[in-house]
């Protein structure tokens, strides 16, 4: 197995050599062949030039670019120069130990993966030292790109990790167009893989150079999220699901109203009852319509026209997807009744009150549950 690493650079002079001597030995490890490409974007404090300077002791080449054209395409231009069985990206910046890609060669040589993630988010990850404030923003970031794109990364536990090894195989055809500095979600969207395996690190703090991130990136970031939804089919899968979405409001309020006011029934015994109903014709609906479709090949189909395209063998059966379906849901439902009954308590009409909890549970939902909800119909998960 040959192997190709990508390293995207600007102004890493400070840390270069450590990162690159480090990797070398981490991969020598392995037994595998293997190079390391410095992909350098013009930086004016001699990266290049440092990591030229080990090219007679490693197997180091760099490729200059001229001017900051961003990390991901520098990891795509690495990888149109390399000609190994495997591609790999990583950090230059040493918060992603290279002690790390020994586990990764091992997730592809031992366990037959085709993309192996190193990850903080599975048991054994981690970051250190990090403030509450940089946990919240790392994790809102990650949970904002699975509940954009559910199907495709509500089974990854760390899809904005940078470092990352996949077989070159897999992203034949794959037509990548990454924008601005997270490649991973783009191979995830678009490659053809099937076993994904995750690898625990801990993600260490910068003790040299500083941080590339700014407005800018994190703004490149919500377009390239967008612009995959469209691109996969999600956005489709959005309009759908939120169609069911709505008819099961409807059906919500109705229930209410005919209950309370037709057939003088207490709001407390309606709710229930009005909201369950929903509950039921929202899976049903989305399991026949927004969900159903014919069997595809691995994780790389997985939204096709904003459905799920999994073998009959990894979904569970109906009713175990209903029951998860209820459970993930059941947070959203409490709110929706609480809300109603406490504006109903109040003087408010049994129908603005019953739109109110509609609205309030369906926004609990989509802001904290999106990605468990659309994980009933997602395949079983993958390795970790």
């Amino acid at each position: 197995m040959t192997i190709s690493v990508v390293i995207p650079t600007y102004n890493e002079a400070a840390v270069i050599q450590e990162t690159l001597r480090r990797s070398a030995a981490a991969l020598r490890g392995t037994g595998e062949s293997f190079e390391l490409v410095v992909v350098d974007d013009a930086s004016p404090d001699g990266t290049a030039e440092k990591a030229e300077a080990l090219a007679g002791e490693l197997p180091v080449r760099v490729l200059r670019r001229a001017g900051r054209l961003g990390l991901a395409t520098a990891v795509l231009d690495g990888w149109a120069t390399a000609h190994s069985e495997v591609l790999g990206a990583m950090d230059a910046d040493l918060q992603h130990p290279p002690e790390v890609l020994g586990g990764l060669v091992a997730a592809l040589r031992e366990q037959g993966a085709d993309l192996a993630i190193a990850s903080r988010y599975v048991p054994g990850g981690g970051s250190s030292d990090w403030t509450w404030l940089r946990r919240s923003i790392s994790r809102t970031a990650t949970h904002m790109a699975a509940t954009v794109l559910p199907l495709i990364l509500a089974r990854v536990g760390d899809p904005m990790s940078g470092m990352f090894l996949v077989r070159a195989a897999a992203l034949e055809g794959a037509r990548l167009n990454p924008l601005g500095y997270k490649i991973l979600i783009e191979v995830l969207a678009k490659a053809h893989y099937g076993k994904l395996v995750e690898v625990p690190y801990i993600f260490e703090e910068r003790v040299r150079g500083s941080s590339k991130l700014g407005p800018r990136q994190y703004l490149e970031y919500l377009f390239h999220l967008a612009r995959l939804a469209a691109a996969t089919g999600q956005l489709l899968g959005w309009v759908k699901y939120g169609a069911v979405g709505l008819t099961g409001a409807l059906l919500d309020v109705a229930l209410v109203y005919l209950l309370v006011q037709r057939a003088a029934w207490h709001a407390a015994a309606a709710l229930p009852v009005a909201i369950q109903a929903a509950l039921l014709s929202n899976f049903l609906a989305n399991d026949r319509f927004t969900f159903h479709s014919a069997p595809a090949s691995g994780p790389q189909e997985a939204a096709i026209g904003g459905v799920l395209g999994s073998s009959a063998e990894s979904r569970q059966p109906v009713w175990a997807r209903f029951l998860r379906y209820e459970t993930v849901c059941l947070p959203g439902a409490i709110l929706n009744a609480l809300v109603t009954l406490v504006l109903f308590s109040l003087g408010g009409g049994v129908l603005v009150s019953a739109a109110c909890g509609v609205v309030a549970g369906g926004v609990l939902n989509l802001l904290f549950n999106i990605p468990s909800i659309w994980r009933t119909w997602a395949p079983r998960p993958h390795s970790r």
